[in-house]
This record gives C-alpha cells, sequence and structure tokens, in this order.
C-alpha cells in the first residue's frame, strides 16, 4: 500500500486542480522535425513561428518551405500554437481568412502525429511538429530530423 502525507495530496489536487481551470491537460515537449534534405540543420522558435504564420516561405536555398499542421481540435496543435505562435487555434481562424483572400493558403492539415513524420520525410522542404515522445527511436527515424524542441 502506498500512503501519501497530506501535504503531498494537497500538492497533487491543486496540480490537477490548476489543470482543469485552464482546461488543458498538462503539456509535454515537442519536437518541431523537418525534411532531411531542408537546409537548415536548426530553427529558432522566431523562425518557426515565421514559417507557420507563412511569413516565410522559402528556405535559405531558395526551396520552398511546407508546413503542416495538425488539426485544431488536437491538444498537440493547441500547445504548439500557444508555445510558438502565442494564441490558440481558434485565434487564428480570422488571421488565416485574411491571407486566403490574399491568395495564401494555410498550410495543410494531417490527422495524426504519425502522419505529420510521414508528410514532413516525403515532402521535400517539408516542416512540422509533435510531441516529443511520439518520435521513434533515433535509428528508426529516415527522411526527417529534428530541428527544434520546445518545453512549454
Amino acid at each position: 500500500m502506498v500512503r501519501f502525507g497530506v501535504g503531498a495530496l494537497l500538492s497533487l489536487a491543486a496540480a490537477g486542480s490548476l489543470a482543469a481551470q485552464r482546461g488543458r491537460p498538462p503539456r509535454e515537449p515537442l519536437a518541431v522535425v523537418a525534411n532531411a534534405a531542408v537546409p537548415d540543420r536548426a530553427l529558432s522558435p522566431a523562425q518557426v513561428r515565421r514559417i507557420f504564420l507563412a511569413r516565410q516561405r522559402f528556405w535559405a536555398d531558395g526551396s520552398p518551405v511546407e508546413p503542416v499542421n495538425l488539426p485544431a481540435t488536437s491538444p498537440v496543435r493547441d500547445t504548439f500554437s500557444r508555445a510558438i505562435l502565442g494564441r490558440p487555434p481558434r485565434d487564428l481562424v480570422e488571421f488565416w481568412n485574411d491571407l486566403y483572400f490574399h491568395g495564401i493558403q494555410p498550410p495543410p492539415v494531417v490527422d495524426s502525429e504519425r502522419a505529420v513524420l510521414l508528410y514532413v520525410a516525403r515532402t521535400p522542404g517539408a516542416v512540422g511538429y509533435v510531441s516529443e515522445s511520439a518520435l521513434p527511436p533515433p535509428a528508426e527515424r529516415t527522411g526527417y530530423r529534428t530541428v527544434l524542441v520546445v518545453r512549454p
């Protein structure tokens, strides 16, 4: 049998209630991944922000940047949007509607973190994000590399 002191139970309860008040589960680190042929070996959070807000549309060698998103309802996308873009996905709807009327499409959306990894590995210039725990062991990673780890 495991016993907790009153202080430990209060700390656990407070942590759970704080997460519940925010309406979000605790957030884990994210890995931003890029296609293995992308010329940049590492990206800064500011550069990733520019990419996902369509402000950087080409890599240093002139090849197109191809960002990919998870669905707006994904907790991983919520974490990414808050940590990198500074706002939740729902707050970006008007931003993308405005860009759409200027001929700029939002990044495509795929259904899962596995689909992000496959898209990035198979698409030249691609960049996406997944939870760090979704990455396979290093020996099994082909076609992409981690260019940034985000600790929200």
